[in-house]
Formats: C-alpha cells, structure tokens, sequence
C-alpha cells in the first residue's frame, strides 16, 4: 500500500494506491497552518503505507512538516519527486532541470506512460502550465499562464470598481460578476486552445491531456477535443513508484 499525495499552490490531494488500484482518497484545501496538524487531519486514521511519495509545488516548510509526520507517525521516509533531466522515458527541456516544476514533471511522466506519442498536457490549478511532449519523449518546453481564479483576483485587486463576488461563467454576462466570471473562463480557454494549436503546429498532433483542480470546470469552455484525466498527478507517482510498487 502506497500513499501517493500531490501537494499544490492551494489544495492537497492524496490516494491510495494498493495493488495498482486507487483506494481511499482525499482531498482539503491548505494555506497558513502546521503542517503535522494538517498532515495529522488527512490521513491520521489510515494504516501505515509500505511508502509514502509526494509531489509538492508549496515549498521547504510543507517538506519538512509532512516528513516530520510521516517519520513520526508511520516510521518511513516521506519520498518527494524532484525534476531531473531524465526520468521514465521523458527528457526535460530545461537547462536546469530541478527548477521545472515537480507537478509538470510528474505529469509529462503520466502523459509519457498514457499517450506514448506527441502531446500536449494542460495542467489547470492556481496557474495553467502547458508542455509539449514529443513521441520520443522529449520535453519540447511549455509556457505558464494565470489561472481563472488568479485572473479575477487581479481585476478585483487592481481596479476601484469592481468588487469580489461570485459570478456565473457566462459569454454574455449582464452584470459586472458575471462579465468577470466570463471573461476570466473563456480568456482561459481561448488562451489553451490557442497554446496548444501553435505547439501542434510545430511539434506534430495528437492528444491534449487535461489535469488539475479547475480543469472540469474549462472543459465546456474549450473548442478542441481534449482527454481529461483528473488523476494524472498520481498515474506519474504511480509510474515512478516503480512496477513492482507494493
């Protein structure tokens, strides 16, 4: 049994793995707070896993407080992904390839296992990032955008007369909520749509592979075709794991 967590800008999501299946899951929002203690809320009634793999984009203090926990707790070594150069059949573009972000690493892995030919893959959370892989599996490079949620706050932030509230994603929006709301969900999905053409224009066609936490929430927004998988963060933990992962 394999404790397969995906640390986020915003929101923590974990699984189960036993046995190549997806067990029990969770999932729970963070922001300012102990570490241990939210560690401690999630999965303090699960059993001992035989390992616990981490993928985490919210920094040095979540690291240490979840090592310390699961050290503490279950007496194993918290094992968080790092990008390198080369890793599962996938090679990163990046010059120095720690600074890619361990998400999008662990993603393009997924994708590497799931597609095995030319793709692209659009990962939607905090901020979008969407990278090329090429059959071969190379990592043709990916660009990064804001999210919806960071779109709105800018305008909520920036201007005098435009306040927070909680609108619907509409293309005709009859208030200025729902202009918002539009405006940040269809700029979001023009902007993949348009991304992932010009990568396919160079690079060649084939699957676009959507992830993340907003991504069901743009999939009706999107023209082109596009294979939501909403697990793809832990098939790439899974497939680091290893095949004889227990």
């Amino acid at each position: 049994m394999i404790l397969l967590v995906d640390v986020g800008n915003s929101r923590i999501k974990w699984v189960i793995d036993e046995r190549g299946q997806f067990q029990a899951r969770g999932q729970a929002r963070h922001g300012a707070e102990n570490w241990a203690e939210a560690a401690a809320r999630l999965w303090g009634s699960l059993e001992r896993p035989a390992r616990a793999i981490i993928v985490s984009v919210a920094g040095a203090e979540a690291c240490a407080g979840l090592t310390h926990w699961i050290g503490q707790r279950w007496a194993i070594e918290a094992e968080f992904v790092v990008s390198t150069a080369a890793a599962c059949g996938v090679r990163n573009a990046y010059a120095e390839p720690e600074r890619l972000g361990a998400d999008r690493w662990v993603a393009m892995i997924a994708a590497r296992a799931i597609a095995g030919q030319n793709c692209c893959v659009v990962d939607c959370g905090t901020a979008i990032t969407i990278d090329a892989l090429a059959a071969d599996g190379r990592h043709l490079g990916g660009v990064i955008i804001p999210g919806m949620r960071l779109m709105r706050e800018a305008l909520y932030r920036d201007t005098q007369q435009i306040p927070s509230e909680d609108g619907q994603m509409r293309l005709f929006g009859q208030s200025t909520r729902d202009a918002v709301w539009g405006g940040a969900a269809y700029a979001v999905a023009a902007a993949i749509d348009g991304i992932t053409a010009r990568m396919e224009a160079v690079a060649g066609a084939g699957p676009r592979l959507l992830t993340g936490g907003d991504a069901e929430a743009v999939l009706p927004f999107l023209q082109a075709p596009y294979q939501w998988e909403p697990d793809l963060i832990f098939q790439g933990l899974r497939v680091i794991a290893g095949p004889d992962a227990a």
